[in-house]
C-alpha cells in the first residue's frame, strides 16, 4: 500500500565474545628458517648454523678429550677417569691441576675472540675488522712491556697492563673514529695507525735492555695457554660468559647494523650507542682473554672468516664464530703440545693465521671476489 514504508528486521545482538589470553607466542617459519617471538623478544634459527654449531662443538669437546689424555704429559683414559675421580695424587695433580684449566681456557678464550671478531666485523662491514689490525694486541704487549722493563717489580701486574694497554688503544681508536662512524675503512686505518706507532716503541723498550731481560720480557707478550691455573680461570670464565650473553643479547642490533648505518637509521636503530655498547663489550672479551693468557693473535681474524663460510651466511654469526674460535684455539694449543715442543700457542696461530689469509687472498684473486 502506498504510504506504508517496511523496515528491515535489526539483525539479532550477538554477545561480544569473551576475549581469551592474549597470544604471547609466535612461531612460523620463513625461508627455511625458524622465527620464534615471545612478547617483545624475536629469534631467527637458521637449522644450517645450528647443525654447523652442533658438529663444532662436538669437535671442540674431541679435541678436549684428546688434550687430556695427550701432550706434553701422556695419561691413559682410565688414569684420566681415576683423576676426575679423585683417585691418584700425581695423576690428579697433572690432570686437574694442570691439564684441565689449560683446555677449559683454550675453549673459552677462543670462544670470547671469535665472538670479537664477529663484532668488530660486522660493525665495520669490513672483514679485516679485527682486534689483532687496529692496534689492541699491540697496546696490550706495549702495557706488558712497560710494566716488566720500565716500573719497579710487582708495582702492576702484567694482567692488569696488559689490560690497561689495550683497553687505552681501543678508547683513542674509538675517539678518532667517532666522527667518521665505524663503518668502512676510518675505524680500521687509525687502528693499525696506532698499532704501527706502538710496534716501534715496543721494539724500542726491548732493544734498550741487556738480553736475559729482554727475553723475558719477550716471553711476557707472547700469548701462552701454559700458565693456565684455576684462580685465574675460574673468573676468566665468569666474566666471558656474562659479556658473551649481553652479546647474543643485543645480536639483533647487530643483525641491523650489518645493513648499513643509513638503512639501520632508517629503521629505527639508534646506531652510534649501539655501535659503542657492542664495540665495549668485543674489547671486554679481548681484554679479559689477554688478562688471562696474553695477547693472542688471528683467532678473531679467521674465526668468522670460517663462520661465514661454514654457514653460506654473508655475515659471520656470532655463536658459529665463537665455537669456531674455540676449535681454533684448543686444536692450535694441542698442536703445539704434540709437535712443536709447547711452544706458546700465540705463535701457532699467528702462523696459522697468516697461512690461511694467504690462501684467502689467493683463492680471491683467482675467483676475482672479496674475503
Amino acid at each position: 500500500m502506498r504510504g506504508i514504508r517496511l523496515n528491515r528486521a535489526p539483525a539479532p545482538v550477538r554477545p561480544p565474545a569473551a576475549a581469551g589470553p592474549r597470544r604471547r607466542l609466535h612461531v612460523g617459519t620463513d625461508a627455511g628458517r625458524l622465527w620464534i617471538v615471545i612478547g617483545r623478544w624475536s629469534v631467527l634459527i637458521s637449522p644450517r648454523h645450528v647443525l654447523i654449531g652442533l658438529m663444532l662443538l662436538v669437535l671442540g669437546l674431541a679435541v678436549a678429550v684428546a688434550a687430556l689424555r695427550l701432550g706434553k704429559f701422556t695419561v691413559s683414559t682410565q688414569e684420566v677417569i681415576d683423576a676426575l675421580q679423585g683417585r691418584g695424587r700425581r695423576i690428579v695433580q697433572v690432570v686437574v691441576t694442570w691439564k684441565l684449566p689449560r683446555i677449559l681456557l683454550g675453549l673459552v678464550a677462543g670462544l670470547a675472540l671469535g665472538v670479537a671478531g664477529a663484532i668488530f666485523q660486522t660493525i665495520t662491514r669490513n672483514p679485516l675488522g679485527s682486534p689483532d689490525l687496529i692496534g689492541f694486541s699491540t697496546g696490550a704487549q706495549t702495557g706488558i712491556l712497560v710494566s716488566v722493563l720500565l716500573l719497579p717489580g710487582g708495582m702492576l701486574s702484567t694482567s692488569l697492563a696488559s689490560f690497561i694497554g689495550g683497553a687505552a688503544v681501543g678508547a683513542v681508536t674509538y675517539l678518532v673514529s667517532l666522527r667518521g662512524g665505524f663503518t668502512g675503512l676510518r675505524f680500521i686505518l687509525v687502528g693499525i695507525a696506532i698499532s704501527s706507532m706502538l710496534v716501534s716503541v715496543n721494539r724500542w723498550l726491548l732493544v734498550r735492555v741487556d738480553d736475559d731481560q729482554g727475553l723475558g720480557a719477550l716471553k711476557a707478550i707472547t700469548g701462552t695457554l701454559g700458565a693456565a691455573r684455576w684462580p685465574v680461570v675460574a673468573p676468566t670464565c665468569l666474566a666471558i660468559g656474562v659479556a658473551v650473553l649481553l652479546t647474543l643479547l643485543a645480536a639483533r642490533h647487530l643483525q641491523v647494523l650489518s645493513l648499513g648505518e643509513q638503512v639501520a637509521t632508517i629503521l629505527g636503530s639508534p646506531t652510534r650507542r649501539v655501535s659503542a655498547v657492542l664495540i665495549l663489550l668485543g674489547t671486554v672479551l679481548v681484554a679479559v682473554v689477554t688478562m688471562a693468557a696474553g695477547p693472542i693473535g688471528f683467532v678473531a681474524l679467521v674465526a668468522p672468516h670460517l663462520a661465514r663460510f661454514l654457514t653460506g651466511s654473508p655475515q659471520p654469526p656470532l655463536l658459529v664464530s665463537g665455537l669456531t674460535g674455540s676449535l681454533l684455539l684448543a686444536g692450535a694449543d694441542l698442536l703445539s703440545q704434540l709437535v712443536l715442543e709447547s711452544m706458546p700457542v700465540s705463535v701457532v696461530t699467528n702462523a696459522v693465521g697468516g697461512l690461511y689469509l694467504m690462501v684467502a687472498l689467493t683463492v680471491a684473486a683467482r675467483g676475482r671476489r672479496s674475503l
